[in-house]
């Protein structure tokens, strides 16, 4: 499953070649767009974990808790657009589509999703040990598979989930300590995967992405403070990342995506920050969180007066914009970036500001060498 020697972070094995197909950019940054969504038990977010962009525009995003005492369903994706319009018309995430009884959940602690170009959502649910489908437009549950279980294609505390350009579905059971592909149906094709802290090994890893460009896997193995590439065929191609809380560095990463110029975003949930390294591994930048009151916050305080008054005897409103504990990043069209900032009910969406270069517009890369982190 390994390469023989060993691979040290930013380093890439063959025949992984981190440079050639990737396009050269002049990197402008990223512009905060807007934050989404608010702490309501009715067309809002509580305790929100993931979120899948759909064919149609909407983002659903998953919701694993809701307010005590709350007959809403803990358990359900909530439908929004970029421009914080929707909220309406939730998905239920039962087995059946329709709200279970409280403390009888079907799908009692759902995790992370993806939706198909047909628009059917894929959830997965760790205690449940399976995959959950539903229709986006409808709502209805149209299925579900997977079983508990050590052995090959069994679940254990299933996280992750990513369709590959043939709409295979790849689903990370973390407790199991591997990746395995299934057709969307079910069925169990291939997997990869084992304990220890080594190259190539995992150790409760979490998020999944698929790189568009090259189809390799990324894997956050969350416990090794890490994201490592994989061939499909499980061959371990580059290490990104190590332990720690300095630039480039991660504690207990949850989730990674990839975007069309092959750019890695990692949500580094410990360090309540999220990262970006280039192709080759290398480190960009890290994103804090800029979140302003969007135009839903302000007509909430403006419906309670105390609440005004309060917010007026706050002396540092920093800590406001910034990410608690993001989980998840999901990619969007004309550039948008979508950070699930979990801890306080949001989404951040960023949008990436940059201009891919020709041949003749930069220096070939075998003329650079990446510069040292200090």
């Amino acid at each position: 499953m390994t390469t023989a020697s060993p691979i040290r972070p930013g380093e890439s094995a063959e025949p992984f070649d981190p440079v050639g197909p990737y396009p050269s950019l002049l990197r402008i940054g990223h512009r905060y767009e807007i934050s989404l969504g608010q702490r309501l038990a009715l067309g809002g977010f509580k305790g929100p974990q993931d979120l899948a962009v759909g064919p149609d525009g909407w983002l659903y995003v998953v919701n694993r808790f809701t307010e005590a005492g709350s007959d809403v369903p803990r358990s359900r994706f909530v439908r929004v657009r970029a421009d914080d319009n929707g909220y309406e018309d939730d998905i239920v995430a039962s087995l059946s589509g329709q709200p279970d009884l409280v403390g009888k959940e079907t799908l009692p602690s759902p995790v992370m999703c993806t939706i198909d170009s047909a628009g059917t959502l894929f959830l997965t649910d760790e205690h449940a040990n399976l995959v959950a489908m539903f229709d986006s437009v409808s709502g209805d549950a149209v299925g579900h598979w997977g079983s508990a279980g050590t052995g090959p294609g069994q679940l254990n505390a299933p996280s992750g989930i990513v369709l590959d350009a043939e709409e295979n579905v790849w689903v990370v059971s973390t407790l199991n300590h591997r990746v395995d592909q299934f057709t969307r149906d079910g069925e169990h094709i291939k997997g990869f995967g084992e304990y220890g802290d080594g190259p190539g090994q995992l150790s409760h890893p979490w998020g999944v992405a698929v790189d568009p460009i090259t189809q390799t896997l990324l894997v956050a193995d969350w416990r090794n403070d890490r994201v490592q590439r994989f061939s499909p065929d499980g061959e371990l191609l580059q290490i990104i990342g190590r332990p720690g809380n300095g630039p480039g560095e991660m504690n207990r990463p949850s989730g990674v995506a990839v975007d069309g110029q092959g750019d890695i975003y990692v949500a580094d949930r410990s360090n309540n920050r999220v990262l970006l390294f280039n192709p080759r591994g290398m480190f960009i930048e890290s994103f804090r969180g800029d979140a302003t009151l969007n135009e839903r916050g302000i007509q909430k305080l403006m419906a309670n007066l105390d609440m005004v008054r309060i917010r007026e005897n706050v002396v540092n409103l920093d800590d406001e914009k910034r990410f608690r504990n993001p989980t998840s990043v999901k990619i969007g069209s004309d550039g948008l970036v979508f950070m699930v900032d979990s801890g306080r009910y949001r989404i951040q969406v960023y949008r990436k500001l940059c201009r891919e270069l020709g041949a003749d517009e930069i220096d070939p890369p075998t003329m650079h060498t990446d510069p040292t982190l200090t």
